[in-house]
Formats: C-alpha cells, structure tokens, sequence
C-alpha cells in the first residue's frame, strides 16, 4: 500500500470509529487528510470502497494462525492464545486507527456487516476457522483424558470462544479496555478447571 493510501485509511479509520459510517463524507475525509477529491478517488473509487479497507485493515490486523499453537494440552492452547492475541493487538498499532477501541469498534464492524455484501462472510470464516481450532484442541483434550469425557467439544467451544466478546463488551461498558486480557484468561482457567477430571 502506498504511503498516501495509508494516509488516506488512517484518516478515514479514525473518522469512521468517531462518527461511524453515516456519520462521515468523503469531504470530511478529504478535509481531515488534506487532499483534494480528486487525489482521494485516485487511490479510492468511494466512500464505501474506503470504508471496506478500514474494515479488513481492522480484522486481519488481529488475524492469529491457530495451527502455530500449541496442541498437546488445552491448557497451553488457550494460555498460548491469549499471550498471541496480546502481541497480534500491540502489533496491530501500525494499521489500526489510534483510538480503535471500546464500542467504536464494535460499531465499525456492525456498520462493515450491514453494509460491505462480502464482509459479513469474511467474517463467518474467521469465526468458523477459530470455532474449528477450538473444537479440535477440546476433542483432543477429551481424547487424551485431559479433560473430563463424554464433553460437547462444539458446545464447549463456543462457550471458550464466547468469553473475549463478552469480556470486552462487558469491560467497555465499565469504562474499561475492549481487551482484558487477564479476565479472559481467568475465565478461561475456570472454565477448564470445571472439566478437567
């Protein structure tokens, strides 16, 4: 991406997590990034063409490969998660919009499902790419009597990979940062302790 195009998505990052989509204009892009219309549609063909580049820089920035994780206990899986979403998050900083963070982001993804046709479906496949690992890391866990048999691994699953999304909303509405990472990890610990044998 060129230096300008990276101007233009962090301008527009921050404007769209301010206001939200219908909140903000190509003016008031162009304004806030000091260009003209016309050098803005060179990199751009609109506002929603824009907005969707906000939105995937925004997902893929806290993509995490489950495969690099550690299988031979749920326990280090989990653990192991929790410390690579923390460095995908600090990392993340150079292509995420400074003030990403609380509700805005939650608004800015609702906004990027309701309006961008594919970006709900990228979304659904993050999610079933890490429901799958979770699910996976459980049944192995079952298999190998880490963890208690005859357990749900879906079920259980999407009990695990619910708990950063509640956290982080919970968190956000108390004043708090989106990603707690030591609740989530503290919850985790409960959570497997209740199944362990």
């Amino acid at each position: 991406m060129s230096e300008t195009r990276e101007h233009i998505v962090q301008v527009a990052g921050n404007l769209f997590l301010q206001s939200n989509y219908d909140g903000v204009s190509i003016q008031d892009i162009t304004r806030a990034a000091g260009m003209t219309k016309g050098a803005l549609y060179h990199h751009f063909s609109g506002k929603e063409q824009l907005f969707e580049q906000v939105a995937h820089n925004l997902v893929g920035s806290s993509h995490i490969d489950f495969s690099s994780l550690p299988a031979d206990s749920l326990q280090g899986f989990y653990t192991a998660l929790v410390e690579n979403t923390r460095s995908h998050d600090e990392g993340a900083q150079e292509v995420t919009p400074p003030n990403a963070h609380g509700i805005n982001v939650y608004n800015l993804l609702w906004d990027a499902v309701r309006l961008l046709p594919g970006f709900r479906a990228s979304m659904q496949a993050l999610n079933s790419l890490e429901h799958a690992a979770w699910t996976k890391a459980i049944q192995a866990a079952i298999d190998r009597g880490e963890i208690r048999p005859g357990l749900d691994a879906d079920k259980i699953a999407k009990i695990f990979t619910a708990v950063p999304d509640g956290v982080g909303i919970t968190s956000m509405i108390k004043g708090g940062p989106p990603s707690n990472y030591a609740e989530i990890l503290n919850l985790w610990d409960a959570l497997y302790q209740s199944l362990k044998l």
